[in-house]
């Protein structure tokens, strides 16, 4: 009975979440429709350059047994891309940006920056990181996901990107 009452007692220690994170990296273009207007996809990038856009789907899933609670992503900018505005989403999830790299995050309307010595309202090219709060649970064995779209600055650099590389590898400056 005795060996009963431990093994019981430690059963909901052996049951846990277990979060696994999958980015995926996409070229969003603009593509024309039959009847004038366009569109933009999500497609999967051949290269990268200065001045595309690239969607990012961080998939999160729960492998464990247990549904997984408090999950909260953080996404920095990196240099020389621009977060595109209004472009962040995820399901049930509460999203907040920073403008100093992460130290404290709020909603837009909440972030200012200095500009020429005067407190100004951020922009989304101010951004710094994007966080995503998951409002709900990941159930035991169910996905979530988020996105986001950044642009890849125009700089006079040999700019292109390696898309088998899991990061973006960073420019150099042309001679």
């Amino acid at each position: 009975m005795k060996y009963l009452l431990i093994a019981l007692t430690m059963l909901p220690s052996l049951l846990w979440a277990e979060v696994t994170l999958k980015t995926e990296m996409f070229k969003v273009v603009e593509v024309q429709q039959d009847n004038g207007t366009s569109k933009l996809e999500w497609v999967a990038p051949d290269s990268i350059v200065p001045g595309d856009k690239v969607g990012y789907r961080i998939i999160v899933e729960n492998k464990g047994d247990k549904n997984a609670d408090d999950i909260v992503l953080n996404n920095p900018v990196p240099e020389n891309t621009v977060y595109v505005d209004g472009s962040a989403r995820g399901a049930n999830s509460s999203i907040v940006y920073s403008v100093d790299g992460g130290k404290t995050f709020a909603k837009p309307n909440l972030l200012f920056i200095e500009k020429n010595g005067r407190k100004v309202t951020a922009s989304a090219k101010d951004y710094s990181n994007l966080r995503w709060v998951l409002n709900q649970p990941v159930k035991a064995g169910a996905k979530a996901s988020v996105q986001y779209v950044k642009e890849i600055e125009k700089r006079k650099q040999d700019c292109r990107f390696h898309t088998q590389s899991k990061y973006l590898h960073p420019c150099r400056q042309l001679n």
